[in-house]
C-alpha cells in the first residue's frame, strides 16, 4: 500500500518548488539522482496497525528535506519501504529485507520495529557497512549485538531506550500499585524474552515475589493454557511484554477462563489502540496499567512537529513512537549532509556528530530540519533536538528517555487523569499518562 496519497497537495507543491536547487549529481536526462533510504515497515501482521503511521513520519522528515533543497547540493531524498509483515521468526526473509534494499541501492535504512527484524536486517547491514536506525526496536540483545563489535564496526542505532530501563519501570510501577505478587507473559522473542528476564530481576531486587514467568509465541489463535497457568499461580499483578495481538487473545482469554480481578502491567508494545480492537469489548479491560518511553512530551520541537505532521495529514494526530520515527529518519539525512558524502561510515560517524553538542559556544540548536540544513550549510556544528527528545547517541547506538506509567480507560470513564489524555478514535476510550518517571528515578 502506497501511503503518499495521504499527503495533502501542499507539502507535496512544496518538495516540488524546492526541485530548483543546482544538484550535485545529475542522470543522464538532466534529473536529480536521488540519495534512497530504506525504510523496513510493518504495514501488515502484529504491528500492522501502526505501520503506516510511522511510515507517515518518516515521508514528511524527506518532504520537509527535499522541500528545503534536498541534500548534498539539491538531491532528493527518495524512501524505499520494505513490509517486514511483522515477521519476528523467519531470519531468511528479514535478510531478504535487507538484501532487496541494499539491491535498490540505499545509503542507510531506518527500522524495523519489532527488535527480532532489527536484528535479522542488521545482520546483513552491518557488515556492509550501512548505517541503521529503529525507531522502536527496544530489546537489549541490540545493546549486546552492538557491544561484541569493536566500535568502528558498529553500524546500528536507536533513537528509543534500551528495556534495561523499561523493565525498571515495571517494577516501579509494581511498586506504586501495591503489587504483593506477580506474573510475567511475555513473548519469546529477541524482544520479549530478555524483556521478561529483566523484568523478573527488577522486581525481586525490589523484593517482589515472581509467582511465575510464562514465555509465549506471537500470533497464536488462543492462549487457553498459559493463561491456566498463570491462574493456579494466583498473582495480584501480571506484567505482560507483547504486541497489541497477542495481548488482546490474553485478555480474552482470562476473561473466559473467568480469571479473578488482577492488575495488568503492560508494555510499551501494547499501548496502540488496536489493542483496544483486539480485546473486542472495552469494559473488558479492567484495571490496566502498562509501561511506556515518552514520545510525546510537551517540548517545543515535539509541538512544533506534531503541527507539522496534523497540517500534512489534514488533523490526524501521530501515533505512539512517531516522533522517534521522524527523528530517526531526520538524524540519518542530517548525517549525510555533515559527512558531504553517502559513505556508510562518514555517515555513521556523522550521526553522533549532528545528535550532540560538539562545540563551545558557537553552537545552535536545531528544532526544525530546514534550520538544521541551514546551519550545516554554513558550516556550523548542530545538536539536533529531537521531537522524540534529545536522541543523544552514546557508544552503543543507545539513547536515554523518560517514561510513563499509562493507564488505559475505557469509553465513559469519569476517573481523574493527573497528566496528559491521549484520546483514541472510534470511541475506544483513552490512554491516561497516569505517572512520569524521569531517568533521574530509574536505577534507583
Amino acid at each position: 500500500m502506497n501511503m503518499t496519497h495521504r499527503w495533502t497537495f501542499a507539502v507535496l507543491a512544496a518538495v516540488l518548488a524546492a526541485v530548483g536547487c543546482a544538484p550535485e549529481q545529475t542522470l543522464p536526462d538532466g534529473t536529480f539522482e536521488p540519495i534512497k533510504i530504506g525504510l523496513v515497515i510493518s504495514r501488515s501482521g502484529a504491528l500492522g496497525g501502526a505501520g503506516p503511521g510511522w511510515e507517515d513520519a518518516s515521508r514528511l522528515a524527506a518532504l520537509e528535506v527535499n522541500a528545503a533543497g534536498g541534500l548534498l547540493g539539491g538531491r532528493p531524498v527518495e524512501l524505499v519501504v520494505v513490509d517486514d509483515e511483522t515477521n519476528t521468526a523467519d531470519v531468511d526473509f528479514q535478510a531478504s529485507l535487507a538484501n532487496e534494499l541494499l539491491g535498490e541501492g540505499v545509503v542507510g535504512v531506518i527500522g524495523g520495529a519489532a527488535s527480532s527484524i532489527s536484528l535479522g536486517v542488521a545482520s546483513v547491514l552491518t557488515p556492509m557497512r550501512v548505517p541503521q536506525i529503529s525507531c522502536c526496536s527496544t530489546s537489549d540483545r541490540i545493546t549486546a549485538f552492538n557491544e561484541a563489535l569493536a566500535p568502528e564496526a558498529r553500524f546500528f542505532f536507536r533513537t528509543i531506550a534500551a528495556d534495561a530501563l523499561q523493565s525498571e519501570v515495571v517494577a516501579i510501577s509494581a511498586e506504586a500499585l501495591s503489587c504483593t505478587s506477580v506474573a510475567i507473559i511475555h513473548l519469546n522473542d529477541d524482544y520479549g524474552q530478555p524483556f521478561g528476564e529483566a523484568i523478573e530481576a527488577a522486581l525481586m531486587a525490589d523484593g517482589v515475589p515472581v509467582a511465575i514467568r510464562v514465555p509465549i509465541v506471537e500470533g497464536q489463535p488462543s492462549y487457553s493454557t498459559e493463561v491456566g497457568m498463570v491462574v493456579a499461580a494466583m498473582p495480584d499483578c501480571i506484567a505482560m511484554v507483547a504486541f497489541p495481538r497477542s495481548a488482546g487473545t490474553i485478555l480474552r482469554d482470562w476473561n473466559n477462563a473467568g480469571g479473578p480481578a488482577v492488575t495488568w502491567i503492560g508494555t510499551d508494545g501494547i499501548r496502540e489502540p488496536s489493542f483496544i480492537s483486539e480485546v473486542g469489548d472495552p469494559t473488558l479491560i479492567r484495571n490496566f496499567f502498562g509501561t511506556s518511553p515518552i514520545t510525546d512530551a510537551t517540548t517545543p520541537e515535539y509541538n512544533a512537529y506534531r503541527e507539522r505532521f496534523e497540517a500534512s495529514l489534514s488533523g490526524e494526530a501521530p501515533i505512539p513512537f512517531s516522533s522517534n520515527q521522524y527523528d530517526a529518519t531526520a538524524l540519518l539525512m542530517l548525517a549525510i549532509q555533515r559527512a558531504g558524502t553517502t559513505d556508510g561510515t562518514a555517515v555513521r560517524d556523522a550521526l553522533r556528530e549532528v545528535s550532540t553538542r560538539q562545540t563551545e559556544p558557537d553552537f545552535d540548536r536545531a528544532g526544525e530540519l530546514a534550520d538544521a540544513l541551514y546551519e550545516l550549510n554554513r558550516g556550523r556544528d548542530i545538536d539536533y533536538q529531537g521531537a522524540s527528545g534529545d536522541v543523544n547517541f552514546d557508544a552503543l547506538g543507545n539513547v536515554i528517555s523518560p517514561y510513563e506509567i499509562w493507564r488505559y480507560d475505557p469509553p465513559g470513564s469519569t476517573i481523574s487523569c493527573p497528566n496528559a489524555v491521549s484520546e483514541l478514535a472510534d470511541g475506544l476510550g483513552s490512554f491516561c499518562r497516569y505517572r512520569i518517571i524521569t531517568a533521574g528515578e530509574i536505577g534507583r
